[in-house]
């Protein structure tokens, strides 16, 4: 039987009878919405997630046909068979939606007990859709099966939508307490994306449609408003994929969004016959895809951009596995042949070899003096190596930093005077509590004393300690040669020595103040170091949490 409400149409939707909003609103969001759902597809169809989108579209796309159909066919028996369809795909698409959240969130399959519980919420809508409980009749008058459609089915599948609508929402606020920053930005996007959407398509197309058929709204054309529930949809998800990668894309979404822009636009010709509203329109779409262009450019380039910083940096870390191996095979080897040659030295000393002269002796106890200097050495730069790969462990408990500092001066004393220096100390009474490890934190006082020892010609050398705002605060001040400007942006780094450091002292590595650095901030410290110039001596503290 054919319907006379609207002339015929071409092309299975397009009649002149039909209100022109209604193109508008169906026809750019069902090419935006299969754009972005084929770019998401074929970028990574591997991907669980991408397909759940990608079914998403073409659910809300072969609704728009349909629909597009019932609006615009004359044909009652193609309408008929369209119309028992409809609300079979506005369940699936509920129930998928809440799927696809699902996996958004854990980034993986749900598991097979949910997949149950969807199949029973569909169960209904499968059975009774191709029964006369879904359409019994069609009104050829109205050209439409309205009253025709039993309530409850009806009822059933926006029941679905708002059922989704509350599930979602409620996984969104689990997951978003156990989130780290970043996903819980991604969360809120998708969150309040796929809900606009949701209650748009669902809530306010249905709202709409019952207000008008009760004579409480006028216009029954705000019901195409609901189609742009997906666009916001779609909005969102290309935030996503353009600020946090997500659905593994790239430049695509970029695309998509100005594509999208320019469809949007360029659907107003149909409804438009304003001569000089068609010419804006032209003038706004050819500025439009201008900048759309300009921007695909400059997102392309920034996308490149970061692929060769991401590749530079796996370079980088390869180099630095490299460079780690290599520093460990030559430390060993380069400790294995000093602890030889100490054990030869240290034999000739204790007269393995017999009775020798008193110059051989000098020279074999200075040998052995820079085997053991040689060995600390390798010692340093590996144990810097393994506190970089967080391979030392700090054994953390009760210690007293006072007798710490009081034993290392005490073993320091005699080497220190011996060199012609005074050694002072300015320790306050009182308890100096810290948590920490004992052989570490004893080994960065030793280095700071050490460190002034080896750079201090003349004079004297004062430890320090006292207690400041809740803090513990340990110094070494010195007479010695005192630190330069440019020298102190590298005091504290890796390797880091002063200019003429070698020349004072040739044993200089660079490691010793760093090693002081890695230790005190795994404390929870803080060390730094002050001198008023080359020649004035310098002063280097340590600040630490008091137990």
């Amino acid at each position: 039987m054919i319907c006379y409400l609207f002339s015929a149409p071409t092309y299975l939707i397009f009649s002149s009878g039909v209100p022109a909003l209604l193109y508008y609103a169906y026809i750019p969001t069902m090419f935006i919405t299969l754009l972005m759902g084929f770019y998401v597809f074929l970028n990574s169809r591997k991907f669980l997630l991408n397909r759940l989108f990608f079914t998403i579209s073409l659910l809300f796309s072969f609704w728009t046909v349909f629909d597009l159909i019932e609006w615009t066919n004359i044909h009652s028996d193609f309408i008929l068979f369209i119309w028992d369809f409809q609300g079979l795909i506005l369940g699936l698409l509920a129930i998928f939606c809440v799927y696809f959240i699902y996996v958004f969130l854990d980034k993986k399959d749900v598991s097979a007990r949910i997949k149950v519980i969807f199949l029973s919420l569909l169960a209904p809508i499968f059975i009774l859709t191709p029964t006369s409980f879904n359409l019994s009749g069609f009104d050829i008058t109205s050209c439409d099966a309205f009253k025709f459609s039993w309530l409850p089915f009806e009822f059933y599948y926006i029941a679905l939508g708002v059922l989704a609508m509350v599930w979602i929402f409620v996984l969104l606020i689990r997951r978003y307490h156990t989130a780290v920053s970043d996903s819980k930005k991604q969360i809120v996007l998708m969150g309040t994306g796929i809900e606009l959407f949701l209650f748009i398509f669902f809530i306010w197309t249905s709202l709409t449609y019952y207000l008008t058929e009760l004579g409480i709204l006028p216009d029954s054309r705000l019901e195409f408003y609901g189609m742009f529930g997906m666009v916001i949809f779609i909005i969102y998800i290309s935030i996503l994929i353009v600020r946090f990668k997500a659905f593994n894309g790239k430049l695509f979404a970029t695309q998509a969004l100005v594509w999208a822009l320019v469809i949007l636009i360029g659907s107003e010709f149909f409804f438009t016959q304003n001569t000089l509203n068609i010419v804006l329109i032209a003038i706004t779409l050819a500025v439009s895809a201008g900048l759309g262009l300009s921007i695909i450019r400059s997102v392309k380039k920034e996308i490149e951009q970061k692929e060769q910083l991401a590749a530079l940096n796996i370079n980088l870390q390869s180099l630095m596995k490299q460079r780690e191996s290599l520093m460990h095979l030559i430390t060993h080897k380069v400790k294995g042949s000093f602890t030889r040659t100490k054990i030869i030295f240290a034999s000739i000393l204790d007269g393995t070899f017999g009775e020798i002269s008193p110059e051989i002796k000098k020279r074999a106890a200075q040998g052995l003096d820079f085997d053991n200097g040689g060995i600390q050495t390798v010692d340093l730069i590996l144990n810097v190596a393994n506190m970089q790969n967080g391979i030392i462990k700090y054994e953390r408990k009760p210690v007293n930093f006072k007798e710490l500092v009081e034993q290392v001066v005490s073993e320091k004393k005699i080497q220190i005077e011996a060199k012609g220096l005074k050694l002072e100390t300015n320790i306050q009474d009182g308890t100096f509590n810290v948590t920490g490890d004992v052989i570490w934190l004893k080994e960065s006082i030793n280095n700071l004393i050490e460190n002034s020892f080896r750079y201090t010609k003349e004079g004297k050398i004062t430890v320090g300690l006292e207690k400041k705002d809740n803090k513990i605060l340990f110094s070494v001040k010195d007479t010695g040669v005192g630190i330069t400007d440019d020298d102190k942006k590298n005091l504290f780094t890796e390797g880091g020595r002063g200019a003429n450091s070698v020349k004072v002292n040739v044993d200089s590595t660079g490691y010793g103040l760093y090693t002081v650095r890695l230790v005190v901030e795994a404390h929870k410290g803080r060390v730094w170091g002050e001198s008023e110039g080359p020649g004035k001596g310098a002063q280097f503290y340590v600040e630490l949490p008091v137990a």
